[in-house]
Formats: structure tokens, C-alpha cells, sequence
């Protein structure tokens, strides 16, 4: 069954959706997950105007699909296409910007990451209104690969780091409902009608942190 992911991301010039082939959990081959074949893939995103910008595939990168669309916060924008002969649709909206309270400004003192010697807890409050869960993601500033993360559903608490030395990057996302019961549960709901998957909204914020 044919398996599709779009998470719209508040303020990128290109939006992404992957599309797979996925066994169902309990077939006897296992858990196997490949690329569909660009030629049986039609999506559009549907902009809050009514303009439609297509999907286009990535070359040399199987299963991804990259729209040109500026996505902006408290925008409605709704998702049309076909996988193999399957139509479907969807529709979300971006949660507003996401307003970062605590940790205040852009770079971040490590000796504030109280606790352990290899994890410890930094304190976090945000707001974004439209979402219902956030997430956030430490990574190397020269690298996209993540050391830690985690997500929440209240506002405010405290987040577990790597400590690390230099500086690192934090990545906090705000997630609307759709986002949220796909990427925050040990079982994703889809949001998808037509075939499973997730189309959901999120907008981002980030801090750098110097570790001591």
C-alpha cells in the first residue's frame, strides 16, 4: 500500500513529500519499506489563493518529491494527487509563528543545561496558537544529523540535551493536530483521505547553543 508524507515547514521556499511502498505490519515479509515509481505519482499543493504548484520528483533521491511554494504561518493549504491509481486528498493549517520565550535570544549558554555529565536539562517555554505539540532536535551546526530529540505537548517544561563541546544547533518545531498524531506517537494516525499518510503543518524556530 502506498504510503505518503508531507509535513509543510512555515517559511521554506521548497516543500516536501515522500512517497513510499509499505508491507502492512503483519505480512510475513516483514517491515519493508521502498520508493514508488515517480511515473504513478501525481500531487499538487493546493495554495490558500487556489493555486495549484505540482510535486516534481528529486533526481537521484527515490521516493522524495519537492514543491517550489513559500508556505506561510496561519495559512490553510489543502493536498490533491494520485498514487498508483489511488486519488487522494487532504487539508491543514500552519500553526502562527512560533514565539520562543525561554531560552531567550539566539545563542544559548551551555553551563545553564543543568544535570548529568552526559544529558542534562535545559528549560523551555514557547507558544505558537494552531499548534497542539512541539518537537525539538539538537544537531552538529555543520550537519543535519540529529544527537538528540523529543517532543512535548505542554508549552513549557524542560528538554533533555547531549552535552557536547562547541556549538550545536536546536531546532524547535510547532506542529499542528495532523503533524502531531503522525510524528509524536508510538502509533501514527493518518490525515489522508484516499490512502494512508500524514499531511500536516509545522513552523520553526532555532537557537544555537555554546557548551561551556
Amino acid at each position: 500500500m502506498p504510503v505518503i508524507q508531507t509535513l509543510l515547514v512555515a517559511g521554506d521556499s521548497q516543500q516536501i513529500s515522500w512517497v513510499e511502498w509499505r508491507v502492512p505490519s503483519d505480512s510475513a515479509f516483514g517491515r519493508e519499506v521502498r520508493p514508488v515509481d515517480p511515473a504513478v505519482v501525481q500531487i499538487s499543493l493546493i495554495l490558500p489563493n487556489g493555486a495549484s504548484i505540482p510535486f516534481l520528483p528529486t533526481p537521484g533521491v527515490p521516493g522524495r518529491f519537492v514543491a517550489a511554494a513559500l508556505v506561510v504561518p496561519g495559512g490553510r493549504y489543502a493536498l490533491r494527487g494520485a498514487v498508483a491509481g489511488l486519488t487522494f486528498t487532504a487539508e491543514t493549517s500552519v500553526p502562527d509563528s512560533l514565539a520562543v520565550l525561554v531560552p531567550a535570544g539566539d545563542t544559548v549558554d551551555g553551563a545553564t543545561c543543568v544535570g548529568g555529565s552526559f544529558f542534562c536539562d535545559l528549560p523551555y517555554r514557547w507558544s505558537a496558537f494552531g499548534a497542539v505539540a512541539y518537537m525539538y532536535f539538537q544537531s552538529q551546526h555543520d550537519t543535519l544529523q540529529m544527537q538528540t530529540f523529543g517532543s512535548m505537548r505542554d508549552p513549557s517544561g524542560v528538554m533533555t540535551l547531549l552535552r557536547d563541546t562547541g556549538t550545536v544547533r536546536l531546532t524547535f518545531l510547532a506542529l499542528e493536530e495532523n503533524a502531531a498524531a503522525f510524528m509524536t506517537v508510538r502509533t501514527p494516525k493518518g490525515s489522508v483521505s484516499g490512502i494512508f499518510g500524514m499531511f500536516g503543518a509545522a513552523t520553526r524556530a532555532e537557537r544555537w547553543i555554546v557548551w561551556p
